[in-house]
């Protein structure tokens, strides 16, 4: 009997959106306005591509760009720890240390938010502190969440040395795709303004933006799965446990619109 288990997965997200001050819902041109009009707004733009659809896709991302910084790796659950339930005798209060477990089902599993999950400013706080709505997350055939109230976000923090490591990366990345590239798409990753002093506006705007993490506040959640024929971890699964889920978001490239999703499903069992 475990008191409590911990299930994380990690992997990459795509979400193509429109950004601030451009409605959510839109997809916006590109900055010079050389695709169609109006000129784009905000800092994503869409390029003679499938209209933007807002939806965080874990899995299998749409027309995905070219030059990524991180490769797409999906997600999926990467670590379960447990910890078992301490002796009653003869050391009451003991806490037993949290294992690893090694083999398992749901190791390896595919994971995603769900086939509907979306950011929304208006749901929650605003910019950078957006609600996720249809937030259903799912692993494979085994096991679904059920978040018992709107995850929310709280608001950015800043991550030392990703603004730079962005720059180096994506320049190294761009470079031998120019030629092959969508040409009003290479034109906003090579703009130059001539300052004073020059800079690459675009590219830099990204850079300050792939520095940024987020996460949800933990909220308590239900899970769905099939108690019969359940093996692995989820046969240690009956009665009297609470879950609570976090998700945190991070390093989203404004140009290929994906990013780095990190997730933890937590359980307590309580014998009360």
């Amino acid at each position: 009997m475990f008191k409590q288990i911990i299930l994380r997965f990690a992997g990459s997200f795509q979400c193509r959106l429109a950004t601030d001050p451009a409605p959510t819902s839109s997809s916006p041109s590109d900055p010079f306005g050389d695709i169609r009009r109006p000129a784009g707004m905000g800092w994503t733009f869409s390029y003679d591509e499938s209209p933007f659809d807002q939806l965080i896709r874990c899995q299998t991302p749409v027309q995905l760009r070219t030059a990524l910084v991180d490769p797409f790796e999906p997600v999926k659950v990467t670590q379960i720890e447990v910890q078992p339930e301490p002796p009653l005798e003869p050391f009451p209060g003991f806490e037993l240390p949290f294992q690893t477990i090694f083999s398992d089902p749901l190791l390896g599993v595919p994971g995603s938010l769900g086939d509907r999950a979306v950011f929304s400013s208006s749901a929650g706080g605003g910019p950078s502190k957006e609600g996720i709505l249809q937030c259903e997350p799912r692993f494979g055939t085994l096991l679904s969440v059920t978040p018992k109230s709107l995850p929310i976000l709280k608001g950015v923090e800043r991550v030392p040395g990703w603004r730079t490591e962005y720059l180096i990366k994506k320049a190294a990345a761009v470079a031998p795709l120019l030629i092959s590239m969508n040409t009003t798409r290479r034109k906003v990753l090579t703009f130059i303004n001539a300052g004073p002093p020059p800079s690459q506006p675009h590219l830099e705007n990204y850079a300050n933006f792939f520095e940024l993490r987020d996460e949800i506040t933990p909220i308590a959640a239900d899970i769905n799965f099939i108690p019969a024929g359940a093996t692995g971890i989820l046969a240690s699964i009956v009665l009297g446990w609470s879950w609570t889920l976090h998700l945190t978001f991070s390093r989203f490239d404004g140009d290929t619109l994906t990013g780095r999703v990190e997730g933890r499903l937590a359980g307590l069992h309580s014998s009360l």
